[in-house]
């Protein structure tokens, strides 16, 4: 049989360390045990997180063009995806019987008769490897803290103002004087109270006003992010902060705290049930109209409150029939909660794979914490010879204090990254252990929890979620599709022609 192999690394980094060669030379000695003929290596120097992987499309292409089936060789599961979107293509190419998919360290082989153990073992490790980027991306996010206590800003720059280059090829932001007082006239106009958000979309006109990128008119919904962004009088807001920034202001803080109050004072009637917790609260799409389906609480003369369920008429009149949001949370209960389970002579297999895959995950932090370890000596070694050269007066005091803050930055940023892998590597371990709490204890759970326990759980397990005629129409995420009631399932037994994968793209709201 013949074999096309896939060596991946996601940074130029690790490609220079031999990571990717090591990987190959694994992949060479496997076909040669396994008596495959090498048409074509792929080395992919990629995240498998980014949207549009050109050289993973690329091999895709490749084995669709071959005129026979090959076996398309990885050394991990983590190596061919970190997320479930390259299942779609792949379970396509794999029930075509144009391929198979040897993991080589799981010791695992994918193919077109699989039995559901197999697939579950390949949805299980594909979802251990998100879980493990998507804690690293949320922590590696922290790196931002040492520009944002600098008052810098990392972003676009808001209207009114302009990105730019400094004296020293740094970035930094200036005052747009075609915008900056048309921004300031907006503020007044709304001060006065006399317009709502709608009325101001044409008193920008009136003036002018229109967006950087596209010279465009601004809508409802940018007026009212203009008219609450406290750049403007000298502060920023970063994850819900604010810190001051170092540019020119445009408007007083006097004149934003007037409009914040107009604005406050024009949303309080809108709010009446905003502070009230609901499980099914923005999950639930009409199915009919496409319009957001929204929770009513009801009181009945004896004094006990019913939630109830129904389109929120947005696109206008509706159809859909309002029902009782305990008959939906019975229908899930009996549907999904009381059949979620892992047969037990199964769950060693499962928790094998697993242990695999928590291997290579710890690989790939070893040699990431080690690339940063080296990084950082680097760094250190570079901002103790430029002391050197200040003292022996080969460089300005000046020349100094530019190199010397940007060589602290770069320390500061390796030191956050080192932090971040360490804790996305225990944040990995605690979401594991929570997937099989989940599975084993999930219908106790819900029968017995809050309302915002309720919605956690529905949140992890379902998406696409539509209300349709008093029943929830939905699809479960992965890994837990294939969890659901598998007692029954007789593709256990290896059956031909009862595989239960879902074959077509279905979006996953499992935790990043």
């Amino acid at each position: 049989m013949y074999a096309v192999l896939l060596a991946r690394v996601s940074s130029r980094e690790q490609a220079e360390g031999m990571s990717i060669d090591a990987q190959t030379e694994n992949l060479r000695n496997y076909c040669a045990r396994k008596d495959l003929e090498i048409l074509k290596t792929f080395q992919l120097v990629e995240s498998s997180t980014k949207s549009e992987r050109k050289k993973f499309e690329e091999m895709l292409r490749y084995i669709q063009g071959l005129p026979h089936k090959v076996a398309l060789v990885a050394d991990t599961i983590d190596r061919v995806q970190r997320g479930f979107k390259e299942s779609v293509d792949l379970d396509e190419l794999r029930n075509a019987d144009k391929i198979e998919i040897h993991f080589v360290r799981e010791n695992l082989v994918i193919h077109k008769d699989s039995n559901s153990a197999d697939i579950a073992r390949w949805d299980l490790g594909v979802f251990t490897s998100k879980t493990y980027v998507g804690n690293l991306r949320d922590n590696v996010k922290r790196s931002i803290n040492y520009n944002t206590g600098k008052g810098i800003w990392q972003s676009l720059a808001p209207i009114g103002y302009k990105n730019a280059r400094d004296n020293n090829n740094h970035p930094t932001i200036i005052i747009d004087q075609e915008r900056a007082f048309k921004v300031k006239r907006l503020f007044e106009l709304y001060a006065s109270g006399l317009y709502t958000l709608g009325a101001m979309v044409q008193q920008a006109k009136n003036i002018g006003l229109t967006s950087r990128l596209k010279n465009a008119p601004l809508n409802k919904s940018l007026i009212q992010k203009l008219l609450t962004n406290p750049f403007y009088y000298g502060v920023m807001r970063v994850k819900g902060h604010l810190y001051a920034h170092i540019y020119e202001p445009i408007i007083s803080k006097e004149l934003f705290d007037k409009c914040q109050a107009i604005m406050t004072q024009k949303a309080s009637k809108r709010q009446k049930y905003a502070k009230i917790p609901f499980a099914f609260g923005g999950l639930i799409r009409c199915a009919d109209c496409g319009c957001a389906i929204s929770s009513d609480l009801k009181t009945k003369p004896s004094g006990k409150t019913y939630t109830y369920l129904k389109c929120s008429h947005y696109k206008g009149n509706c159809q859909q029939p309002p029902v009782n949001e305990q008959k939906i949370f019975e229908q899930i209960q009996t549907e999904v909660f009381d059949r979620l389970s892992i047969p037990q002579n199964i769950m060693q297999e499962i928790v094998d794979a697993l242990k695999t895959s928590i291997q290579a995950e710890n690989e790939f932090l070893n040699q990431s914490l080690n690339d940063l370890a080296k990084q950082l000596e680097r760094a250190n070694d570079k901002k103790s010879r430029l002391l050197d050269l200040l003292l022996n007066q080969s460089i300005t005091q000046t020349e100094y204090d530019t190199k010397r803050s940007e060589l602290e930055k770069e320390i500061f940023d390796i030191q956050n990254r080192q932090q971040s892998h360490i804790a996305a590597d225990k944040s990995f371990i605690t979401t594991i252990e929570s997937v099989f709490l989940v599975v084993s204890m999930a219908g106790e759970l819900f029968k017995s929890s809050k309302v915002e326990q309720k919605r956690a759980l529905l949140n992890l397990l379902l998406s696409n979620c539509t209300l349709k005629d008093g029943k929830l129409l939905y699809s479960l995420n992965k890994p837990f599709d294939m969890l659901v009631n598998l007692t029954t399932n007789e593709k256990w037994s290896g059956r031909k022609d009862s595989n239960l994968r879902h074959l077509g793209p279905k979006p996953s709201t499992l935790p990043d």
